[in-house]
């Protein structure tokens, strides 16, 4: 099993746009925040074993990254 996985910020673009296009599953689920527990809606992309969240469907650079 991998323990550690290696990647630039080049690299996450690229895969960020290509999980909004061609991802498993892309759409509109709600994330609760840390600082003031509320729930905010954001866009997500899943590509293999990488869920992508953007702060909505037009954003150009996703907001973060989950390793599945």
């Amino acid at each position: 099993m991998q323990k550690s996985v290696r990647y630039n910020e080049g690299h996450a673009l690229f895969l960020s746009v290509v999980a909004r296009k061609e991802g498993t599953k892309r759409g509109y689920l709600c994330k609760k925040t840390a600082e003031n527990s509320r729930w905010h809606e954001k866009f997500f992309a899943l590509y293999q074993n990488v869920l992508f969240y953007f702060e909505n469907e037009q954003s150009a650079r996703p907001a973060g990254i989950y390793l599945l």
